[in-house]
């Protein structure tokens, strides 16, 4: 159920192209994971764009545990120690609806 990921985040930055979207897991060992969406095929691209669209994303980054240096680079996605971090910051970011909310934890076993 990936697809609804992909659909959400080509709506959200429409001049970018989005084929495929993949959850990815950083494994720090003991320290546990940090979690960060995968945009391909133009990564960098998409997150610089996303930014540039949704300024406040880094406040709402935040406020869910985004590790600092990920938000510092300007191209790339916040990485966050949990799956429900990272959906609950795209859905704050991006202003869903509780059915879209939901819809995405569903799409990525949240």
């Amino acid at each position: 159920m990936m697809w609804f990921v992909t659909l959400v985040l080509s709506h959200a930055v429409p001049s970018v192209y989005v084929g495929l979207v993949k959850v990815v897991k950083r494994d720090l060992g003991p320290l546990g994971g940090r979690y960060w969406f995968r945009v391909e095929p133009h990564h960098e691209v998409y997150w610089t764009r996303f930014q540039e669209m949704y300024p406040h994303f880094s406040r709402v980054a935040y406020d869910y545990g985004a590790v600092g240096y990920s938000l510092m680079t300007g191209w790339l996605c916040p990485e966050f120690p949990s799956k429900e971090d990272l959906i609950g910051w795209l859905a704050d970011t991006l202003g869903l609806t509780q059915g879209e909310r939901k819809l995405l934890r569903l799409s990525v076993g949240v």
